[in-house]
């Protein structure tokens, strides 16, 4: 595992490479909030001799923190820009809970077409925070670690600050590429039925796929049920990868 420095206009950024050169499509992953890029090293082993590169957004993890700067448009920002330093040509981009619409907008912007997207139980928006979502993101624990260890508090306030509610469902079919939504079945999942329907409805190329024991969090404790969900749709992505290439 290589750890890897990226700037995005004077930004610091941090990410973590498995730097493999195996046959598969490369795959980046954007943690959730309150998560940080250590939280998925995992991935760097689970998916195969694939490249596997997950980033820090700003103010994550060992990422600079700066005072200001987290609109919608600096955090898909920051993606891109570990994208192009680390030469991702074509990627499957894995947004996790709210690093969802930082994955979708990189997969909007690139300057190349991604392979592939992957959303993690959450909707296509991104949320508005309010004060009260402050406090209690403030308080929580993620992965058994407090929230405030892995982002600062001028942080959280500062995305909740510039936060504002983007919807995103209208341009998934913007994206030209297959995507693959995977849910939760019990209370506290984000991707509730009406949601999974209009996922379905958005785009010829979406599928959705249940959890049934799983909330939001959808690989703790069970990471291999949530590969088993994941693996097919990687696969199906090389299948195509190979067939375009030749």
């Amino acid at each position: 595992m290589a750890t890897v420095y990226v700037d995005n206009a004077g930004v610091r950024l941090h990410a973590i490479d498995n730097r493999r050169d195996g046959s598969g499509v490369p795959v980046l992953v954007v943690p959730g909030t309150g998560e940080d890029a250590e939280d998925y090293a995992w991935q760097l082993e689970a998916l195969g001799d694939r490249r596997v590169v997950v980033v820090d957004v700003r103010g994550r993890g060992r990422s600079d923190a700066p005072v200001s700067g987290y609109t919608w448009q600096h955090h898909y920002g920051d993606v891109l820009a570990v994208m192009t330093a680390c030469e991702l040509r074509r990627p499957i981009v894995m947004g996790y809970s709210r690093g969802t619409p930082y994955a979708i907008g990189a997969a909007l912007h690139a300057d190349h077409r991604v392979a592939g997207l992957v959303i993690n139980d959450y909707q296509a928006r991104h949320v508005f925070l309010s004060p009260e979502a402050v406090e209690r993101l403030s308080a929580m624990r993620v992965h058994g670690r407090a929230v405030v260890e892995r982002m600062p508090s001028h942080v959280i306030e500062a995305v909740a600050a510039q936060s504002d509610e983007v919807s995103l469902w209208e341009r998934l079919p913007e994206l030209g590429c297959p995507v693959l939504v995977i849910r939760g079945g019990r209370r506290g999942s984000m991707v509730d039925d009406d949601a999974a329907d209009r996922y379905r409805a958005a785009a010829d190329d979406v599928e959705v796929v249940t959890l049934p024991e799983r909330g939001h969090g959808l690989w703790s404790n069970d990471i291999p049920s949530y590969l088993a969900a994941l693996t097919p749709f990687l696969t199906a992505v090389d299948q195509e990868a190979d067939r375009i290439s030749r």
